[in-house]
């Protein structure tokens, strides 16, 4: 776009002049005078309608605006339980039986879990489910336990010991 004769070094720096600058078809466009009265057909409110927010100098209305906001658009119904369900890490009985060792014989509790590598953390509560089989007898003392799993455990010769 810029030819070579426009672009003189004057003292070392790459410059040029106004009068050099290319014609281009936006440089031919006439500019749209505002205010000039009423027979310039920009008078009066000078092109911007009549009154309101988009009259006004320094106004813009947002990009993503369509008069109500998102939030409004849509209905707020019923209650959610989300924010106050307990979440438990859960352990399956089979998952017990086979990372504990075979001879332990001492309280499963959330330190025992913890070093076997079946729960993260010991801030949550724990729950055991009764998948899987047991065939040891664990006393073991956790948050909560299934029907299921304690049927199991009990059979087993077990027991569950309430936190």
């Amino acid at each position: 776009m810029w030819t070579e004769e426009a672009c003189k070094p004057i003292g070392g720096i790459l410059g040029m002049k106004l009068s050099e600058l290319p014609k281009t078809a936006d440089r031919s466009k006439k500019v749209k005078r505002l205010g000039c009265g009423r027979g310039s057909g920009h008078g009066k409110t000078s092109s911007r309608g009549n009154k309101g927010g988009n009259a006004r100098s320094g106004y813009s209305t947002p990009t993503n605006f369509s008069g109500i906001p998102l939030y409004r658009r849509f209905p707020k119904r019923g209650f959610n339980n989300a924010k106050f369900k307990a979440h438990h890490q859960l352990i399956s009985l089979g998952d017990l039986e086979e990372k504990l060792a075979q001879d332990f014989s001492g309280i499963v509790d959330g330190n025992v879990l913890l070093r076997a590598g079946l729960i993260s953390t010991q801030s949550m509560p724990i729950k055991l489910l009764g998948t899987g089989e047991v065939t040891r007898a664990f006393s073991v003392k956790i948050d909560k336990i299934t029907a299921g799993a304690k049927s199991k455990l009990e059979a087993a010769g077990g027991q569950f010991i309430a936190m």
